[in-house]
């Protein structure tokens, strides 16, 4: 299948950034340079490559997850397309099928019936072969807080857990699952969700007054199942207040090598065309991450609008996001499938 490119980054994206975005990277030369080449909208025929001046057909599959399972690649979103967790299907990560499966169609007991969308999912296979998903719900009298559910195939479907893995009721609800495995540890990251508190930022539902609430991006080791929590959560990221509206979220994490972690994640409000694809590095995977990037962003990327909630196959090559086709269209635009091949250079390791 001939495959055709909306935008293409030739430059690495730190040779992109302002000087007081590079500033603030610190040791900017210890580190790898990030970049995306053959970022590809995906349109709605069959979720394949759309040219790049072809009419937008394209459909809503936000905050997409990667992973290869049961013989291809699998992408699961957002509640969209009538569905509570749609699936894609492709045998690249470049070229997407819309399957008609639903991952989740019972959503667990724990959900609040009159609120039963589902976030960000995310699937792992633990190690005697079952796959488990994490996803965001709105749990019943309560916030919203991540649960767990499997499958005995990658595209489902999963049966949830009873009741929901991580809550935090008082930092405002727990959202974003994403799962890791280093080789060593499984690992799960999330986000506490303080803008849901209210405070300075615009991404809540009231008027933004007082100070910035927290929106710490928070990681806790699992046992090899990915199923049962170990130790304590730590916080390895927080946002910088004005800087990104006091929102930073959707983690996804990458091992660039022994000694070096990459976290990518988003900032800003999800509905604002200045909601981005960031990162930083860590030279522990459960530490602080520091020495931020920016990855993709409107100004930088004519064409994709407020790109985020980015993630990454297990070879460190090809990533998802989602992104908006037109300016100012707000949280109720169309939120876009992207493929991109992701580039990680100097102390990382490089795919042409």
């Amino acid at each position: 299948m001939m495959r055709y490119f909306a935008l293409t980054l030739a430059a690495s994206v730190c040779t992109a950034l302002p000087s007081a975005v590079n500033d603030r990277l610190g040791r900017k030369d210890a580190r790898p340079a990030l970049s995306l080449s053959d970022i590809t909208k995906i349109e709605q025929s069959g979720l394949t490559a759309r040219a790049a001046f072809s009419p937008t057909l394209g459909v809503n599959f936000p905050d997409p997850a990667l992973i290869w399972g049961d013989g291809s690649w699998k992408a699961y979103g957002t509640s969209s397309n009538g569905k509570k967790v749609p699936v894609a299907t492709s045998n690249d990560a470049l070229s997407w099928t819309l399957t008609g499966n639903d991952a989740l169609p019972n959503v667990g007991s724990w959900v609040d019936s009159g609120d039963t969308a589902i976030w960000a999912p995310d699937v792992q296979k633990n190690d005697a072969g079952t796959y488990v998903m994490y996803y965001t719900a709105h749990q019943s009298g309560g916030t919203h807080c991540i649960g767990v559910a499997t499958s005995s195939t990658a595209i489902g479907p999963f049966t949830p857990q009873a009741n929901p893995l991580i809550c935090d009721t008082a930092g405002g609800g727990a959202i974003d699952a994403s799962g890791y495995d280093d080789g060593v540890n499984r690992w799960i990251t999330w986000k506490v969700d303080g803008n849901n508190l209210g405070g300075a930022t615009t991404c809540q539902g009231g008027t933004p007054s007082g100070a910035y609430k927290p929106t710490p991006i928070k990681i806790q080791r699992m046992a090899r199942d990915a199923l049962t929590l170990l130790d304590s959560p730590k916080v390895i990221l927080d946002n910088e207040g004005a800087a990104n509206d006091g929102v930073v979220e959707a983690p996804a994490l990458y091992k660039v090598q022994d000694g070096l972690f990459v976290l990518f994640y988003s900032a800003h409000c999800y509905a604002s065309d200045d909601y981005d694809i960031e990162y930083a590095f860590s030279s522990t995977i459960d530490g602080q991450y520091t020495d931020r990037g920016i990855l993709l962003r409107t100004v930088d990327n004519k064409g994709v609008y407020g790109p985020g909630g980015l993630d990454i196959d297990p070879n460190g090559k090809n990533v998802l996001f989602h992104g908006r086709d037109g300016p100012g269209q707000g949280g109720g635009g169309t939120r876009y499938l992207y493929s991109a091949v992701l580039s990680l250079n100097g102390k990382g390791i490089s795919f042409q």
